[in-house]
């Protein structure tokens, strides 16, 4: 597996930075190693794998820029911890020439997380791995972890993504309701189907049915219960995206896991005092908030314990 890793950064307040690029059989992943400068021992390394959609190695996307990913790579080299964060396939750095929507598998992005670990575990700069999945990432990163390393699931669902959706749509789709859940239902199962109501394309369009498909079929409850090493779940109470029931879930499905709720947190990780939806979305594009102290306090702990 090839590698190549040349300086990219170097920040004069405890840390410097480097750009690499991974091969995740033909895909090549460009990412951001954070190292905590004149480390002269090893150090633990956190994989941050990130959330759904076109999201890259910073948590920022589409409509959205929060930064998130490079504040924790920043504040993990304060407190000696080096990190490795990247943009998934076909994101940012990572792009495939003459990618097609088909093509897209969740399976795919496990295989690719899977690469980058097995990359860094045999790196003796890393005296242990921490997988850092968010929103998404969560469920990317429990089916790459293996029992010698640590886990964390930042806002991660606790069902599978076919409920999720149900959820996030349930009376919003009037008298298509009905037809869209049964297609959902028919999806999970691994049926084909055909999106026979244009106001559902955007849903339901033939090109992204093989990765909803490959998508649903995994039930986030059922695949924590296999981990074996340190588990640590954390939510935020003003989250959008996904409820912190979806905590509760994981972590009576994970015996050995550590659950963190934290008060007012939201999907950017950030803690917000408003009550206002619009001011909690509206935080999605002030990259300057800082992270939730209670949270990165807790996950330091968990990593160096």
């Amino acid at each position: 597996m090839l590698a190549v890793c040349f300086p990219f950064l170097s920040v004069a307040h405890g840390f410097d930075e480097y750009e690499m690029t991974i091969d995740a059989k033909g895909v090549q992943l460009s990412g951001t190693l954070t190292m905590p400068a004149h480390a002269h021992n090893a150090v633990p390394l956190v994989i941050i794998i990130a959330g759904s959609g076109p999201t890259d190695r910073n948590c920022n996307g589409q409509g959205f820029k929060t930064n998130a990913y490079q504040k924790m790579a920043s504040q993990f080299a304060l407190n000696g911890i080096a990190t490795f964060r990247y943009d998934k396939r076909g994101i940012g750095k990572s792009a495939v020439a003459n990618m097609k929507e088909e093509e897209m598998d969740f399976n795919n992005m496990i295989l690719d997380a899977k690469a980058i670990i097995s990359k860094f575990e045999s790196d003796a700069r890393f005296s242990k791995l921490t997988i850092c999945g968010h929103s998404e990432g969560s469920l990317v990163g429990m089916m790459s972890v293996k029992e010698k390393h640590q886990y964390i699931s930042l806002a991660g669902v606790g069902e599978s993504a076919n409920e999720v959706l149900k959820k996030q749509l349930k009376g919003k789709l009037g008298p298509m309701e009905p037809a869209a859940f049964s297609k959902l239902d028919s999806l999970k199962a691994g049926r084909d189907i055909v999106c026979d109501m244009p106001a559902l394309n955007s849903i339901f369009r033939p090109s992204v049915l093989p990765y909803l498909k490959s998508w649903f079929k995994i039930d986030p409850s059922l695949e924590i219960k296999k981990l074996k090493g340190p588990v640590l779940i954390i939510n935020g109470t003003k989250d959008l995206q996904v409820a912190e029931e979806n905590a509760l879930t994981l972590s009576k499905a994970c015996t050995q896991a550590k659950l963190l709720i934290v008060p007012n947190m939201n999907h950017c990780l950030t803690e917000i005092a408003s009550d206002k939806q619009e001011d909690n979305l509206a935080s999605y594009n002030v990259p300057e908030l800082p992270l939730s102290k209670k949270m990165m306090d807790e996950i330091i702990l968990f990593i160096v314990k």
